[in-house]
């Protein structure tokens, strides 16, 4: 009760609840709770401002909050519902079907993004804070980003590649050689040229996706392409005159021929040096007997023996040519020392 005091006299006024409906503006009258007191609250919908009459218990409720059934805290502080009930500020929630503190979280009954159990797309914002959240579990810092073969439904945010047709892939002149989800060029590489398995050999370069051999190399006319390389065929013994050639037996290659060196020739088993062999001497059929040696591509008596008539001989010993060429021991005599004797 409060006293009110007109010219003198002591007026004892009940307070009333003054309460304007959510629609009308019509007043409502509804008991407080347990504990005495007064509660105000903010009419929804068109009304105005309500008070009612305090209890014995409590403090007051309103019949409407804002915008919602009950005022925070129900029907009564300490009462049958407590801070956080089961509606409040904004009716049923920003977004979901409760509010703040109620049955469920900000932004519906899922995960961030939609559903139970969903994630953001590529090409979606996203910080590196909850780059988890993202499908592909990267982010690039302002958008999720997909991998190679990942779909890319925003057509963008490609963590690799380029976002084509709706998916993650490697633009027109690279590839995934490398099975690592980085495109590398196919163009201008010597170890992925026109293909991730196309290796240029020695001696080669890559231009627009073919292999070529350097036009910068000495003699460049005179380079084959081949399967390994580019190479010199007027001069490599390795591919002498076309890739498949191999000079062998000592020969080198010269004008895209198979050569003996200077000095040597191919006898028939390949290159013989003729300056010393006697086998081959001065010549592939001239051989020297046991008696000569080869002596700058001739054959030459060997030491001690001379030559007598076409034949070398030691003139210590020989009979025919005792001491000199010619002199042959008579009477049954022997060549001695380089003198016929008994």
């Amino acid at each position: 009760m409060r006293a009110l005091r007109i010219w003198g006299i002591v007026v004892l006024a009940p307070l009333v609840w003054l309460a304007c409906s959510g629609s009308d503006g019509d007043d409502d009258e509804t008991p407080a709770g347990a504990r005495g007191g007064t509660g105000t609250g903010v009419g929804g919908g068109d009304g105005g401002e309500a008070t009612a009459t305090a209890g014995d218990a409590g403090a007051a409720a309103t019949t409407s909050a804002r915008g919602g059934t009950s005022a925070r805290g129900g029907t009564s502080a300490g009462g049958s519902s407590n801070a956080g009930g089961t509606t409040g500020n904004g009716g049923s929630g920003r977004g979901g079907s409760t509010s703040t503190g109620g049955t469920t979280a900000l932004g519906g009954t899922g995960a961030v993004g939609g559903g139970s159990g969903s994630c953001i797309p590529a090409g979606s914002f996203c910080t590196r804070s909850n780059a988890s959240d993202c499908c592909s579990g990267a982010c690039d810092g302002d958008s999720c980003c997909g991998f190679l073969g990942d779909s890319c439904p925003n057509g963008f945010g490609c963590c690799s590649g380029d976002c084509i047709d709706g998916t993650c892939q490697c633009p027109p002149g690279t590839l995934d050689c490398e099975g690592n989800g980085i495109c590398v060029g196919i163009q201008y590489d010597p170890n992925h040229c026109g293909a991730c398995d196309t290796q240029c050999g020695t001696n080669s370069l890559c231009e627009d996706g073919q292999c070529i051999c350097d036009p910068n190399l000495f003699d460049a006319q005179f380079y084959v392409m081949c399967p390994d390389g580019c190479f010199n065929t007027h001069f490599d013994a390795e591919h002498c005159g076309d890739c498949t050639t191999v000079c062998s037996d000592g020969t080198g290659c010269s004008g895209s021929v198979c050569e003996c060196p200077g000095g040597t020739l191919d006898c028939g088993n390949g290159c013989e040096e003729l300056s010393a062999n006697p086998d081959h001497c001065g010549s592939c059929e001239n051989a020297c007997d046991a008696t000569q040696d080869c002596v700058n591509y001739q054959c030459q008596c060997k030491a001690a023996l001379f030559l007598c008539s076409g034949s070398c001989v030691d003139r210590q010993t020989d009979s025919s040519n005792c001491g000199t060429c010619g002199n042959a021991c008579k009477g049954g005599k022997t060549c001695k020392s380089g003198v016929c004797s008994n």
